[in-house]
């Protein structure tokens, strides 16, 4: 804003958790102009997404002059105080709102709670949140136990965590794959249409089948082979599709559900890559958990290593049958 220019004549007020994007932009409607407009007029620098991961001091305190509201206002509007993992978390862009919320307005406010990668509902409305990128998340279902998901990687996001296994060990496990990258099984190019199934570039690409496939195999339905884009690192899910994270969600939840089942069938569908994989992270979980696998599939985490106790006689059979989940060096080694 210019020096000595007046403040703003009209400002609407910003809604409870508004982002101060989406209030600018309101701001911006009143006088018919985009915010790149409105941020020419009023003279701040940083873009407003920025500012809201980033606050400037100089940029609040011109907007702060402009609607003649308190930088403390504007900075409760930001992410300056969420933890660095939250942060890490955020769709910056994403244009997600709730009808109920928005109903009767030029433009849908956006919230902050909103912005955060595993956010899928308005708590206020009780109602799905409307994005573009969420097509494939309506074939998933299983509505409660994504949220219950969604509020244990929001409090994980938030510096809590499980008392039974740490969620980020959850979920380098459910993006961990369970199979070499090959090309797609027939089957698994169904979607397309038949022209695209016989495309060289289809039938030579190679594909990873993340664990996440084995705990909710239903994923794979919602989000064909093809359009799956989960990433190998936790900090690249912003990227992610909305059907993708949801996916991730209802998986957190599953595990934490009963960890042991969830690995022996993880195991059970690997092949020898991805059983290196999955047993290279499992072997830094609790010793009860490990245990557990151990009593429920004893030969899963070894596997074939029965066949060659039966002919060796220098193997102890009991190690065999129950291998000890405290020498994890021996299981990799066997894996």
């Amino acid at each position: 804003m210019g020096e000595g220019r007046a403040p703003l004549p009209i400002v609407p007020p910003p809604f409870p958790d508004e982002r101060l994007s989406s209030w600018l932009e309101r701001i911006a409607d009143v006088y018919l102009v985009s915010r790149e407009g409105l941020q020419r007029h009023v003279g701040w620098v940083r873009p407003a997404l920025q500012l809201e991961r980033e606050p400037v001091q100089n940029d609040l305190k011109r907007i702060a002059a402009a609607t003649s509201s308190s930088v403390q206002r504007l900075l409760a509007m930001t992410f300056h105080d969420a933890p660095a993992r939250y942060r890490d978390l955020l769709l910056l862009d994403s244009q997600a709102f709730c009808p109920g919320c928005s109903r009767g307005m030029q433009r849908p406010q956006r919230l902050r709670s909103w912005a955060f990668a595993f956010s899928f509902w308005c708590e206020r409305h009780r109602q799905p949140l409307v994005s573009c990128n969420t097509r494939g998340a309506s074939a998933l279902g299983d509505y409660w136990i994504a949220r219950q998901g969604a509020q244990i990687l929001h409090r994980w996001a938030m510096g809590g965590d499980s008392d039974t296994l740490s969620v980020s060990a959850i979920l380098s496990l459910l993006l961990s794959p369970v199979r070499e990258a090959s090309p797609a099984a027939p089957w698994e190019l169904a979607g397309l249409p038949f022209s695209c199934q016989h495309e060289p570039s289809i039938r030579s690409q190679r594909f990873r089948r993340p664990a996440l496939t084995v705990v909710v195999p239903e994923f794979r339905v919602a989000v064909p082979i093809y359009e799956q884009q989960l990433p190998s690192a936790i900090s690249d899910l912003p990227d992610t599709s909305g059907a993708e994270r949801y996916a991730l969600a209802i998986g957190v939840a599953r595990v934490l559900q009963d960890p042991a089942d969830a690995i022996v069938r993880i195991l059970e569908a690997s092949d020898e890559f991805g059983r290196k994989k999955v047993t290279a992270l499992i072997d830094r979980w609790p010793t009860a958990i490990r245990s557990a696998v151990d009593r429920r599939a004893p030969c899963t985490r070894r596997r074939g290593e029965g066949a060659r106790a039966a002919t060796s006689p220098r193997v102890n059979r009991s190690r065999v049958r129950a291998p000890s989940a405290r020498d994890p060096g021996r299981d990799q080694a066997d894996a």
